[in-house]
C-alpha cells in the first residue's frame, strides 16, 4: 500500500484498475492479445473430454479443436458473433440488477469470458469438450453434474449445431438455470441448406435458424436476431426460462 494511503482508498484503486482493464476487454484486437498471450503459455494444459455422451457428435470435437492448428488464431476472435448474444444478454442482466453466476457453453478459448467480463458479467465460467484454462471447465452439456438452478444464464454459442441430440441438450439446460433464467443461443442460418434439403445429409441436425430453435426450446423469447434473408447469416435468440 503507497504511504499515507488509508484502506478504503487502496480499494477504491483496486476497483478502479480492475474496471479499466474490463473496459479494455471490450475493444477487440487487445481482448485477442490477451487472450492468444495466455494460451500461448496455458496450451501446454490442453485437456479433452474422455467420455462423452451419444448426443455429442463425431465432428464436434476434431473439428473445433483444428481451429488451434498453426497459430491458434482462428480459434480467437469468435466473440465478434458473440455479440450478438453477449450484449442483450448483459443489457437485460444489468436492467434487472442480476450479479449471478453465468456459463458460456463450447467458448473454444478464453475470448467469450472476456468478453462477457467486460460487459460487467464478472461471475463466469465456460464448459467445454477440451480446455486449457481453469476458467473454462471439462463437460458435456448433454449432461452435466451441476445442480439444479445452478445458473442465472447459460449461453450456448454456436454449439447446438454439433449436437445429435438437441433435445436433450435443451433439457439439460433448462434444468440447469434457475426459474427466470435466461437461456441463450447462437446459430447460422446456412442458404444452401434452407433452399436444399439434399445438402442436410451428414450434419448433426437439421437446426438452421433461430427460429428452429425457437420451436424446439418452448419458452419466452427476450431477443431474437433472425432475418431469414437470402444469404447465410449468423442468428441469435434468448429465452427466459419459466
Amino acid at each position: 500500500m503507497a504511504v499515507g494511503m488509508t484502506d478504503s482508498k487502496a480499494s477504491k484503486l483496486r476497483a478502479m484498475i480492475a474496471n479499466g482493464f474490463r473496459q479494455w476487454l471490450l475493444i477487440d484486437p487487445w481482448r485477442t492479445l490477451v487472450g492468444v498471450t495466455r494460451y500461448t503459455f496455458l496450451q501446454g494444459r490442453m485437456k479433452v473430454l474422455d467420455k462423452v455422451s451419444d448426443g455429442v457428435h463425431d465432428i464436434a470435437i476434431p473439428h473445433n479443436i483444428s481451429a488451434f492448428k498453426g497459430r491458434g488464431l482462428a480459434a480467437f476472435g469468435m466473440a465478434n458473433r458473440m455479440k450478438l448474444l453477449l450484449y442483450p444478454v448483459a443489457t437485460i442482466r444489468e436492467q434487472e440488477g442480476a450479479t449471478g453466476q453465468v456459463l458460456i457453453v463450447g467458448p473454444r478459448t478464453e475470448d467469450d469470458l472476456l468478453l462477457a467480463r467486460g460487459l460487467g458479467m464478472r461471475n463466469v465460467r465456460g464448459l467445454d469438450l477440451f480446455s486449457y484454462s481453469k476458467h473454462i471447465e471439462l463437460g458435456d452439456i448433454h449432461k452435466t453434474t451441476y445442480p439444479d438452478d445452478a445458473f442465472e444464464a447459460v449461453i450456448l454459442g454456436w454449439v447446438i449445431a454439433y449436437s445429435a441430440n438437441p433435445a436433450a441438450l435443451i433439457k439439460e439446460c433448462k434444468r440447469i438455470v434457475r426459474p427466470g433464467g435466461l437461456l441463450g443461443f447462437g446459430i447460422e442460418s446456412n442458404i444452401d441448406i434452407r433452399l436444399k434439403p439434399e445438402a442436410r445429409v451428414g450434419r448433426p441436425n437439421p437446426l438452421n435458424s433461430a427460429q428452429d430453435i425457437v420451436d424446439l426450446v418452448k419458452e419466452e423469447i427476450v431477443f431474437i436476431h433472425d432475418p431469414q434473408v437470402d444469404h447465410s447469416t449468423s442468428n441469435a435468440v434468448v429465452f427466459r426460462v419459466a
